[in-house]
């Protein structure tokens, strides 16, 4: 009996060692670059009856890495159009849908998405069974910058001043470009969900809803003849809230982002600060 229990606790033992992916524990980065902060864009409607499964596992991929995964919901494409009730509500808008249709991602299906919008023009589009992969893959890459945002709202006009500090580990490129989003989380809409008898659930928490570009779709370019490393640079930028918007700017957040525009398309660095209402 004895051998038997000795060979049980080496058992034991050994299964501690196999890790499942994703992996949390990450390398830190080089001298000259920065930890890495992903961008998991998911493409998504509210007619869309086989999305909740992947808002599911988004959230569960965020409440795994924290502050270093950003997640914003796309809400564009023919799920996202609004129909008879209860179906009424739009959550589009002109830059989901710029998004949508530049990256081709709803004529692919829905739910899918893009994590740091990496491997455009072929192999960006992902469905959710494999963001986990995909995350752990782009966390464990180093980025040329650091990047923070912060945001404050004046309650009275509904104006947002957004401050944004990026600071240059490696030189820059002119391809690099700077764009910031509005989110709105807790948004609570109906949704389709066919795993739910019955699928039409009237009050559904829809996260990190897109709600516009500050900037436009793509930003703006950060500098024309590339950036020497160790440059620091400081911006400041206003955005005041549509009068006809329902949003609730204490569940609004800004997402900013520095992507190579115009070629490669990727993400180098996000960040994301909640919008402080004062």
């Amino acid at each position: 009996m004895r051998w038997m229990l000795v060979l049980g606790i080496l058992a034991l033992g050994s299964g501690c060692d196999i890790i499942e992916p994703p992996y949390r524990e990450l390398s830190p980065p080089a001298a000259d670059t920065a930890a890495v902060t992903v961008l998991l864009e998911d493409f998504t409607g509210f007619r869309c009856g086989n999305c909740p499964e992947a808002h599911e596992r988004a959230e569960e991929l965020r409440q795994l890495y924290g502050d270093r995964l950003i997640v914003m919901s796309i809400h564009a494409g023919f799920f996202a159009r609004p129909t008879a009730p209860p179906y009424t509500y739009d959550f589009r808008n002109p830059v989901a849908e710029e998004l949508d249709r530049f990256f081709g991602i709803s004529q692919a299906g829905n739910p899918n998405g893009m994590v740091n919008r990496r491997g455009y023009p072929t192999g960006h589009i992902l469905g959710k069974d494999a963001w986990a992969a995909a995350v752990a893959t782009e966390l464990r890459r180093s980025a040329p910058l650091t990047l923070q945002v912060t945001a404050e709202m004046d309650t009275p006009s509904r104006t947002v001043t957004i401050a944004v500090r990026i600071r240059y580990l490696q030189p820059g490129s002119p391809d690099h470009y700077l764009a910031l989003y509005v989110v709105e989380d807790s948004v609570i809409q109906y949704q389709l969900d066919y795993r739910r008898t019955p699928p039409d659930i009237p009050d559904y928490v829809h996260r990190f809803v897109l709600r516009d570009g500050v900037l436009g779709t793509w930003g703006e370019q950060l500098d024309a003849t590339g950036i020497p490393a160790g440059t620091e640079l400081r911006r400041s930028y206003s955005y005041r809230f549509p009068e006809a918007a329902d949003w609730k700017p204490h569940h609004c957040w800004i997402v900013a982002i520095v992507h190579r525009y115009g070629t490669t398309y990727d993400v180098l660095q996000a960040a994301s600060a909640p919008i402080h209402l004062r």
